[in-house]
């Protein structure tokens, strides 16, 4: 799943300019509801005073285009990331038919076409839904200001154009590109230290993001942005993401200082639970609470054949299904681990083996099915360099070179023991992201 990344590592902009994003800051988001299209001279767009200089990135969530400051009259405008949302997007219509077909075959009655048509969501119900989610976006982005998280300069809503504009912090550094296909199949790019420091800066801003009460949920290499000159790596996009109140006060409690604004004050649109529970984001970084639909369990084993469970009780009988996990801010976590996974590897954990019995076409609902029901795949050696992760029997090397062999091979037993705890499928056993910083 592609999504929009809003950042490049292309060639700067035409006009001079200085990638100095991490210090333009301002004490809160400008809002504006006057969006002003000028065409200039060189057939560049320019809304209001931000000139639109290169298409940088585009997915189901909006295109990015690099920009400028018009106004700077130095020429010395900090770059700057635009991203452009419509308020009736592709997905937006998406859902849209699939609610209408839900409601149609919902209905086996003579009057089901009737029926589906009173509960067919119209046009501005559709509309009114992909603002909803523009502003809950907006809401949430608001509310962030760290180092490792992108930041919101500005927001462009006016009624009469049917786009929003959000100007934001621009990363030169573009998305974490994590695997080639050179050399007979996909392999990392990245060295394990690489990954290390990639890792530490996630943490520390899904640390911040949950401490606020926000769960991205969309955690991957894709929203994971280098700066210009890849010291830094911060998190993006937050199309999907989700703001807790109950999650807030329960960081809060573990922060006495910290001062928590009353349920009144936060905006309406984030004090909605109910979208928490719908699945959301890259199915390949879904944790298994997301998909619990397709675990096998006795009365779905039929779809997962491959799944040894006992079927039943001691008396005979199908055992219950146990309830639905709750969805919490655990599901980053699961997505850190596929996410540290990816880097290292170059591939996604759950994938069809290589060779066997399993020859079904790898589609997204069998996807579901390993994220529930098999455990992930273990390889020999990661990081470009080729690290042993210790689930390879050691071979025959030279006295000289056997300590520091050792040395990495315990390198990656301990990587692999941390990929087990965030790669764990009951959230409860599941690590935190307080016990991931201390190992």
């Amino acid at each position: 799943m592609h999504t929009a990344s809003y950042s490049s590592s292309a060639a700067g902009p035409s006009r001079s300019s200085k990638a100095v994003s991490p210090g333009f800051s301002r004490p809160s988001v400008v809002t504006t509801s006057l969006a002003k299209t000028t065409l200039l001279a060189d057939g560049k767009k320019m809304i209001n005073r931000y000139v639109m200089d290169a298409k940088v990135g585009s997915g189901q969530h909006g295109n990015v285009w690099r920009c400028y400051d018009y106004n700077y009259s130095d020429g010395q405008s900090p770059v700057l990331a635009m991203k452009i949302v419509k308020r009736d997007n592709p997905k937006a219509k998406r859902d849209r038919q699939y609610k209408m077909l839900r409601a149609g075959n919902s209905n086996n009655s003579a009057n089901s076409v009737s029926s589906a048509k009173r509960t067919t969501p119209t046009v501005v119900d559709g509309i009114r839904t992909a603002e909803q989610e523009i502003r809950k976006e907006i809401a949430i982005m608001k509310k962030c200001r760290h180092p490792h998280v992108v930041k919101l300069f500005e927001v462009i809503d006016d009624r009469k154009n049917n786009k929003v504009f959000m100007i934001m912090e621009y990363l030169g550094g573009g998305e974490i590109q994590y695997t080639t296909n050179a050399g007979g199949g996909p392999r990392p790019v990245l060295t394990v230290e690489q990954t290390r420091r990639i890792i530490r800066d996630a943490i520390l801003g899904l640390e911040y993001l949950h401490h606020q009460g926000i769960i991205h949920r969309d955690i991957k290499p894709a929203n994971l942005l280098w700066s210009t000159g890849h010291e830094t790596v911060k998190i993006a996009d937050f199309g999907t993401a989700h703001f807790s109140y109950a999650q807030r006060l329960a960081a809060a409690k573990a922060d006495p200082e910290a001062l928590i604004s009353p349920w009144q004050e936060e905006d309406p649109l984030l004090l909605n639970d109910a979208d928490l529970a719908k699945r959301a984001g890259s199915p390949a970084f879904l944790a298994p609470e997301i998909v619990w639909e397709f675990t096998a369990w006795p009365k779905a084993a039929k779809w997962y054949p491959s799944v040894d469970i006992d079927t039943s009780s001691g008396d005979g009988e199908r055992p219950p299904r146990p309830p639905r996990p709750p969805v919490t801010k655990s599901i980053d976590i699961w997505a850190l681990g596929v996410t540290l996974y990816c880097l290292l590897f170059g591939k996604v954990p759950f994938r069809l083996p290589d060779e066997g019995e399993d020859k079904r076409v790898f589609t997204e609902w069998v996807g579901y099915g390993y994220i529930c029901n098999k455990d992930w795949r273990k390889e020999q050696r990661m990081g470009r360099e080729g690290v042993p992760t210790g689930y390879i029997k050691r071979k025959r090397i030279s006295a000289v070179n056997r300590g520091d062999d050792a040395r990495r091979e315990e390198e990656g037993r301990l990587v692999m023991h941390l990929l087990d705890h965030l790669l764990t499928k009951d959230l409860q056993a599941r690590i935190t992201l307080q016990e991931v910083k201390v190992r």
